[in-house]
């Protein structure tokens, strides 16, 4: 049998650094949605996805956010929210989605 103390420590340092930069995607995924509050008018925000769990994300996943209220905007909501955390980011329309309601429940909701 070895120590595998050294690999431990490793691992669990770059689990918590995942999750801050996890964190930090979060915030900036929220800001970009208010800011499409104001600019188009999105009367519901939710950030769903692996982004909210720890253990499903990583540096590879993209973004998943859905909203309601905006229907004519969705590419323009994507758009900010590409430019906002540089990942590429699928937009749910909430009003047009007939799981609307399950996004509502479980996801992280920014406003609405």
């Amino acid at each position: 049998m070895f120590d595998t103390d050294i690999l431990d420590r490793a691992l669990k340092t770059r689990r918590g650094q995942r999750n801050r930069e996890r964190v930090a995607l979060i915030d900036r995924v929220a800001c970009a949605l208010r800011v499409c509050r104001d600019k188009y008018g999105v009367r519901e925000a939710f950030i769903v996805g692996s982004l909210l769990y720890f253990y499903r994300w990583d540096h590879k996943s993209d973004v998943d956010v859905a909203i309601s209220g905006a229907s004519m905007h969705v590419l323009d909501v994507m758009k900010v929210v590409e430019d906002a955390v540089e990942r590429d980011v699928d937009v749910i329309n909430l009003d047009l989605h007939m799981f609307a309601d399950r996004f509502r429940q479980k996801g992280m909701k920014i406003y609405g």
